[in-house]
């Protein structure tokens, strides 16, 4: 009976935008415990290392790991974007992807938002290339830079909280909500939703988040300087491993479908 089942479950779809009625099958390749050592790992490592290194060497936090530009923080601001701009980049020019209009925007979105992070991190190549600020922008800009985010908080407070909301709900509500309710991965639009997997990246936006709130208020010691930069860690962390996991589902999604043999 279990095998009857089982066989049964394999001839059910995967979650397809592109197919209007279920039922369907969940998605198999979803990151598990064997690949612990990333999706866990790497988020306990940043927070051991971002707070370790500045209770113990404070003076090599502020000279190697904050500073503007070049900082490890300031850097993995920049590559993670990149990392999840190629991913997109990539899925963007599918057959399969092209195929679903919904699925083929979203990814463009994606991409848009990747430019945009990796840009204005960037400085859109200030930071890289050292050229002057015009004398309007720098009045403009409160950090004298060429870049959007320092100016209104339309460009930065606003897409930030709507990102950090969405973390949120797509990192850990809707993760623990499938525990309880398995149909939440087997709905058309489960392609789009975030794996159990990134549960530990989306902690790690939501602590260090309190972190901050609790030192601006003078109600815990500082044990982090400059927690906001932390949270940008696991914000783009978040999208690069968010796309990863976007596209081994696309290939599954290929796979079943005899796309890839």
């Amino acid at each position: 009976m279990a095998d009857t089942k089982s066989k049964s479950a394999k001839k059910l779809p995967l979650p397809d935008p592109k197919i209007e009625t279920g039922p369907y099958r969940p998605f198999t390749n979803d990151p598990g415990w064997s690949e612990a050592w990333w999706w866990l790992g790497i988020p306990a490592l940043a927070a051991v290392f971002l707070v370790g290194s500045y209770q113990l060497v404070p003076d090599w936090y502020m000279r190697h790991v904050i500073p503007e530009g070049y900082g490890v923080l300031e850097v993995s601001h920049f590559v993670l974007p990149m990392f999840g701009l190629l991913i997109a980049v990539g899925l963007l020019f599918l057959p399969f992807v092209r195929a679903r209009p919904f699925t083929w925007t979203v990814t463009l979105l994606a991409a848009l938002a990747c430019v945009y992070i990796a840009g204005e991190e960037m400085s859109w190549g200030q930071h890289f290339f050292h050229w002057n600020t015009s004398d309007y922008w720098a009045t403009v800009n409160r950090q004298a830079e060429t870049n959007l985010h320092n100016t209104y908080d339309v460009f930065e407070k606003t897409p930030r909280s709507l990102l950090e909301i969405g973390i949120v709900i797509g990192g850990l509500l809707i993760p623990i909500a499938a525990l309880f309710f398995p149909q939440v991965r087997t709905n058309r639009l489960s392609l789009f939703l975030p794996a159990a997997a990134l549960i530990p990246t989306a902690l790690g936006v939501v602590i260090f988040k309190i972190l901050d709130r609790l030192q601006q208020g003078d109600i815990v010691p500082i044990l982090l300087q400059r927690p906001s930069e932390t949270i940008e860690f696991y914000l783009y962390f978040f999208i690069f491993a968010y796309l990863l996991i976007y596209a081994r589902r696309i290939k599954e999604l290929e796979v079943a479908e005899g796309v890839i043999p």
